[in-house]
């Protein structure tokens, strides 16, 4: 079985292949992440985005609108408590007469939005994961899933952003044949506390006059939090259908995983260990650098000796032997145990990419890392070696062999 990435075919047929010479298989190994945790994660995260996107091209007055309610309501109420006044007392009469950006209606012992925000947007699931994914399967083509009906609820608390408890986004998402529409409300069912005392309608616009730029501000400035939250939700709206897609796309390959062991892992394993949060790690590191960072995370956590080598974890530090292995340490030592780690992240069956195992290596821990692509092998995982090293082509006599002497 062979499949087509940017022009570049790759027969995986066999249970091993040896590329030997100056090949890139990046494009190979970011079409596809997706069966890799953190590959997974990232494609539904650039997925729910592109849909954001559509939504938001389509509808920014409403979704502006959206912001500046939010603040007004911050506002109204700061000037409730300010007179100690219950606004379960004063505000149902007239609420409908206040001027807020989305007119809001008191119902049941709490106010909402009197017209929902309602928009929607034409797009083709398919299509938008096949441009991230890039893979034409020989005889079949693209990946394409057949949708059903997805609906998701979800509820975003808005009180640190407003500072008015229990305030909340109640929103509604539905995907059916092409088409999102997203339906959002404005939650809030305030204490019954203060003095039943009126305020007029007309004092509470004054308010919202007096506080016009302060709310436009804090409404630009949570721009950016707020496009956060609607692209999580996209992310739990398009879940299902990412995870069929990655079902039917494991189904076609035979394998379900994707691990990714890249040269300079000694680069790697001190990245793992550093004080780097995950975005200073994503200004650093490639995509496909971060898939291994994070399956040497895993392998520690869930470390177990089936290699019979001398690495161990001892309280989520890493010994060779008995000496922890420091940021100084050997880059051999290093490669060898980035390896084992990396290994020691996989639960199913799984296509390996290792590059250079020869790398910082002698002969006899060549032999050790042959040792462990073996055991791999033999435990039903497909093995694709990109090597530099003649000698470890000699080892794997037995695989498909590619040879490419030029420099590209």
């Amino acid at each position: 079985m062979s499949i087509g990435i940017k022009g570049k075919s790759y027969n995986l047929k066999g249970n091993c292949q040896v590329y030997y010479g100056y090949f890139d298989l990046q494009d190979l190994v970011n079409s596809l992440s997706i069966l890799d945790p953190t590959g997974y994660l990232k494609i539904r995260r650039m997925l729910a985005w592109n849909l954001y996107f559509y939504l938001s091209r389509n509808h920014t007055d409403q979704l502006r609108n959206l912001y500046y309610v939010i603040y007004e309501t911050s506002a109204i109420m700061r000037e409730l408590n300010f007179r100690n006044i219950n606004p379960n007392y004063a505000l149902p009469s007239i609420l409908d007469r206040v001027n807020t950006s989305m007119r809001l209606t008191w119902k049941n012992g709490e106010f909402s939005l009197k017209d929902p925000l309602n928009i929607s947007c034409e797009i083709n699931l398919n299509s938008e994961i096949n441009k991230l994914i890039k893979i034409e399967v020989e005889n079949q083509g693209k990946i394409n899933v057949n949708s059903n009906e997805i609906k998701s609820n979800n509820q975003m608390d808005l009180y640190k952003l407003s500072d008015v408890k229990g305030l909340s986004l109640e929103s509604e998402f539905h995907y059916k044949d092409g088409k999102v529409n997203v339906i959002i409300d404005l939650k809030f069912k305030p204490e019954n506390k203060g003095f039943n005392k009126e305020i007029q309608a007309e004092e509470l616009n004054r308010i919202l006059r007096i506080t016009a730029k302060e709310v436009n501000e804090k409404a630009i400035n949570s721009h950016e939090i707020f496009e956060d939250f609607m692209v999580g939700i996209m992310e739990t709206l398009i879940q299902p259908f990412l995870d069929k897609y990655k079902s039917e796309l494991a189904e076609v390959l035979g394998f379900k995983e994707l691990l990714y062991i890249p040269a300079g892992r000694h680069f790697i394993l001190n990245a793992e260990e550093s004080a780097l949060n995950n975005e200073e790690i994503a200004q650093l590191f490639s995509d496909s650098c971060q898939l291994a960072i994070n399956r040497i995370k895993e392998g520690k956590s869930f470390f177990y000796d089936s290699f019979s080598m001398p690495i161990s974890i001892k309280g989520g530090l890493i010994f060779y032997e008995d000496s922890q292995i420091t940021s100084l340490e050997s880059r051999s030592i290093k490669s060898l145990a980035t390896i084992i780690l990396e290994v020691n992240s996989l639960r199913d069956q799984a296509l390996i990419i290792i590059e250079s195992p020869e790398e910082f290596l002698i002969d006899e821990d060549k032999r050790k890392v042959v040792e462990i692509i073996r055991k791999m092998m033999d435990k039903g995982n497909k093995v694709i070696i990109h090597t530099w090293d003649s000698k470890i082509v000699e080892y794997f006599k037995d695989c498909t062999e590619y040879k490419n002497e030029k420099m590209i």
